[in-house]
């Protein structure tokens, strides 16, 4: 099965590209041969351009690595406009690109490249079902320095609360750079000074007993992999410098600022050593170092405030050529030289294929190889879902199917714009019913793309072909063949008849109509399913973070203790079709025995009901919402619930509470309800709310074509 691995920086100082780089090496060397066609997709968070991660694997891994370009979430404000429709677009190709690779791999964004980082990284992160790798740092291995890291890695988990985290990955262990300012200079000389012994490497790893079970490695700071060389250098400041020189590669471990105060330093050895120096002193330095035996050992010599032709300063600069030492030169003058190599990466040497597979080699050599690429159980095989994937699951399974299912509301402009949404992402055949030439003129006018391939069924025309139908279903009822004539004018039950006929898969309707008068004909002409004694509905509320279902909120005014429990067993079937796992919360004002009356007691009632119909199902009640959603709540008030304050499924207990709770949810938060979704018919038919939005629609439509 393909896999999403999320990478998320926690800190900063955390080298994210040598993570990167060396997550692909393990992956790659770890993948299942000829399962998939490729091994690896990469893409981060960011621009192309600012991503060195991209610039290596276009170099020297492009082989079994494919990245996903034009992927830019830093300059988009978060939720705005931009944002979302980015993070649809990511959500879709990821989706699509699973049956391709075996690994796909995100680099989350760093705190430098956006104030959003964290909101960016866990929305994506929730939104693909990512498996999540935290990378943090850790300076030194002090008792209070671990515990100060474990408490802060508990709290990130706390409040961003990952649904599935892989491990931790601790990068850059008592790195000298951590949280210090220092500039380049000072970082040169620390590189030359530090040593490390065996005693200070040691992790003291029972300091992380609350995080333990999710660490991934440790990784020491490695000094010896740290290698600045003088074509680094040039290349960061894009400078000029003479390229046939063949000594331009070699390792800098000091710098100098030349100036008089170094005239008296003509004994010193320069081994190693990279001098900048301002052309108007060239010739001091030059007098300086002629007769200098050790000057031949400098690495390089950039040539500030330069004016002069290259062609001037070859001829100036004659006796460092002889030497063999590289020459660079500038019109920017030393302070800005110094400014900008204040920014000068030291984790990675991304010219350097030799430099790149060393470090692969060293950081894999950390990774535990059972925790990375043998995933977490999970308690179930249900998914988790989070909005916008539940979304784009819908869409992705109808269409697949591709039902046709009918619209007997044509003349209203939100029915209109969702048909012509369905029609160009595929998600459904829409059946109209109306007059064509009504309904292209409302199309027009309101500026709606409404396909000319439409299929369209006139009511006047087709009527009569089923009235003789309509009086055989009802006559029992007393329907003769006038009456029908006159029922079948209305459009909700002429398309309903369309559908007892098999000639559309499904119904949707009610961004007009009643709830009653969708559901009646429907119950009329459709009836239940022969396991059912009722019809219900369920909603499916798309919270930030998941994925509930609230029943029921439109159909049933005052059900049983019978009915309550029928409704639970109807919505737990319901969520099982479309992966959610059903966690059952029988609600009421009361949990467990700390409340009383006809209300609980009907709600305990069916509690036991489904218990004994359906042992099989996670269940609980009566008890109170905030500890149906709430571990925390749960553990006060239901301390042996079953469903341990992760409810999936909220049964209300009335038709009043529930449709008062669903809208006041959805308004409240302004998020995306589905529903009603009617359950318990032999073929599907679900109401809109009548202030449904454009996306209701749509995957009300989607929602019923998987019901078909």
């Amino acid at each position: 099965m393909s896999r999403i691995i999320m990478l998320i920086p926690i800190d900063q100082d955390v080298a994210l590209t040598t993570i990167s780089l060396s997550m692909i090496s393990f992956l790659n060397k770890h993948k299942c041969k000829n399962k998939f066609d490729k091994s690896i997709l990469y893409f981060s968070c960011i621009n192309d351009l600012l991503d060195d991660t991209k610039l290596i694997i276009n170099k020297y891994f492009s082989k079994f690595v494919n990245i996903l370009h034009g992927i830019d979430f830093s300059k988009s404000f978060f939720l705005s406009s931009e944002y979302c429709s980015l993070l649809n677009e990511v959500i879709e190709k990821c989706h699509y690109e699973k049956i391709l690779y075996e690994f796909i791999l995100i680099e989350g964004i760093n705190y430098n490249h956006s104030i959003y980082s964290k909101e960016i990284n866990y929305d994506i992160a929730q939104n693909l079902s990512a498996e999540v790798v935290l990378i943090a740092n850790l300076k030194n291995n002090s008792f209070k320095t671990i515990k100060d890291k474990e408490q802060k890695i508990k709290l990130f988990l706390k409040k961003q609360r990952y649904k599935n985290i892989l491990g931790v990955i601790f990068n850059n262990v008592y790195s000298p750079f951590i949280e210090k300012k220092y500039h380049f200079t000072k970082k040169l000389a620390l590189l030359k000074k530090i040593k490390r012994t065996k005693k200070e490497l040691f992790i003291r790893k029972e300091g992380f007993k609350d995080i333990f079970s999710l660490i991934l490695a440790f990784i020491p700071w490695n000094k010896n992999l740290i290698k600045i060389q003088t074509i680094d250098i040039y290349n960061f400041l894009e400078i000029q410098f003479l390229r046939s020189l063949k000594n331009k590669t070699v390792i800098i471990k000091k710098i100098i600022i030349f100036d008089e105060f170094f005239l008296n330093m003509s004994n010193k050895k320069y081994v190693n050593t990279l001098i900048i120096v301002s052309f108007n002193r060239i010739n001091l330095l030059i007098k300086m170092l002629y007769s200098n035996v050790n000057s031949n050992k400098i690495s390089g010599i950039i040539v500030t405030e330069t004016l002069k032709s290259k062609k001037h300063i070859i001829s100036i600069c004659q006796i460092f050529i002889e030497k063999k030492i590289s020459i660079a030169f500038t019109k920017k003058n030393t302070i800005e030289i110094l400014s900008q190599l204040l920014d000068f990466n030291f984790n990675i040497n991304i010219k350097d294929k030799i430099y790149i597979t060393k470090l692969q080699k060293y950081i894999t050599s950390f990774f535990c190889y059972n925790s990375i690429m043998i995933p977490r159980k999970k308690n179930n095989n249900y998914m988790q879902y989070s909005p916008k994937e539940f979304c784009y699951h819908l869409k992705f399974l109808s269409r697949k199917i591709k039902k046709r299912i009918i619209l007997p509301e044509s003349y209203e402009t939100r029915i209109l714009q969702a048909v012509s949404i369905c029609q160009k992402e595929n998600i459904a055949d829409c059946v109209l019913l109306g007059d064509s030439k009504k309904i292209y003129n409302i199309a027009s006018d309101k500026g709606i793309d409404l396909s000319k391939n439409t299929e369209i069924i006139n009511p006047v025309l087709v009527s009569n072909q089923y009235v003789s139908r309509l009086v055989e279903l009802r006559k029992e009822k007393g329907m003769n063949e006038s009456y029908a004539k006159k029922k079948l004018e209305e459009n909700i039950v002429l398309a309903t008849l369309i559908l007892e006929s098999n000639k559309v898969d499904g119904l949707v309707s009610g961004s007009i109509n009643t709830t009653a008068n969708t559901i009646r004909p429907a119950l009329q002409l459709i009836k239940t399913h022969l396991k059912n004694s009722l019809v219900s509905s369920i909603f499916f509320m798309l919270l930030p973070n998941e994925v509930l279902i609230y029943a029921d909120c439109a159909i049933n005014v005052s059900p049983t203790a019978e009915e309550l429990a029928e409704i639970a067993i109807q919505s737990a079937d319901s969520s099982k079709i479309f992966g959610i796992e059903p966690r059952i919360a029988m609600l009421s004002y009361s949990t467990g025995y700390s409340g009383s009356g006809y209300q609980v007691e009907k709600v305990r009632k069916a509690t036991s009901i489904v218990q004994n119909k359906r042992p099989d199902l996670i269940i609980d009640g009566p008890i109170q919402y905030d500890a149906a959603v709430s571990e925390t709540v749960a553990k006060l008030k239901a301390p042996y619930s079953p469903i341990l304050g992760a409810a999936t499924i909220f049964i209300f207990p009335d038709l009043n509470s529930g449709n008062i709770a669903y809208k006041a949810v959805q308004r409240s938060a302004n998020l995306l309800s589905i529903g009603p979704i009617l359950q318990g018919l032999r073929k599907p038919v679900n109401d809109l709310s009548r202030g449904a939005s454009i996306d209701d629609i749509v995957y009300t439509i989607a929602l019923t074509s998987l019901q078909s």
